[in-house]
């Protein structure tokens, strides 16, 4: 008798769990349909903040420049060369960025079984080597900003006594080298259209070259 009141307790007990599991994957159903709906609605949106935000730093970045020529011409200094060159950088940087999102939100991202036209879609537009060069760049810049104020600053004497004007031109070609070496050019090369598919750096010529790419 003891045996039979177990069982039964135990069989109600494991239907009691069965429906509150049905109830709450019930109750779930709901938020698990409205992910979708959210991650829908914001890569929906998320090109036109990209655009705004793109186009505003282009604005800005150009009343920047201006600005600076016009006191360039009128001042001069080597410091102010540097600053209108990373000004220039950052202006590159939304210009592409802008152009990266027009073609997105105008559908020009299309492969068409073209080979060459394919990977010049790929590799200028949905990849973006432009932007990320400029982003490079744009590090590059700040470093040497950085460093040639510090040298001004605290060895004011040497800098005065061995500074030259060439120098300044260094400072200015270097940030627009390495966002080439270390960003455009090894994008182009590691960028392929695959099935009408663009893959971003994804082809490198040995497994080494790779890893260092992720650690960058």
């Amino acid at each position: 008798m003891e045996r039979e009141t177990f069982a039964d307790n135990f069989t109600d007990a494991i239907q009691n769990v069965d429906d509150n599991g049905s109830l709450n994957a019930t109750a779930a159903m709901p938020l698990s349909r409205r992910i979708p709906i959210q991650q829908s609605l914001l890569v929906s949106i998320l090109p036109f903040v990209g655009m705004s935000v793109s186009i505003t730093g282009s604005i800005a970045n150009s009343v920047v420049f201006t600005v600076l020529i016009l006191a360039r011409r009128k001042f001069g200094s080597s410091v102010n060369t540097m600053i209108i060159n990373q000004s220039l950088i950052d202006l590159f940087t939304c210009i592409s960025v802008v152009a990266i999102y027009g073609a997105k939100l105008s559908n020009v991202l299309v492969y068409r079984g073209n080979r060459i036209a394919d990977n010049v879609v790929c590799v200028v537009l949905e990849s973006g080597v432009f932007a990320s060069a400029g982003v490079t760049a744009g590090k590059f810049g700040l470093v040497v900003i950085t460093l040639e104020r510090y040298f001004k600053v605290v060895h004011a004497i040497a800098h005065r006594k061995h500074y030259r004007s060439w120098m300044t031109w260094v400072g200015v070609a270097l940030p627009w080298i390495g966002g080439a070496c270390l960003s455009m050019f090894p994008l182009i090369g590691t960028t392929r259209v695959v099935n009408r598919r663009c893959f971003r750096m994804a082809f490198w010529p040995n497994k080494g070259m790779a890893v260092v790419s992720e650690l960058q």
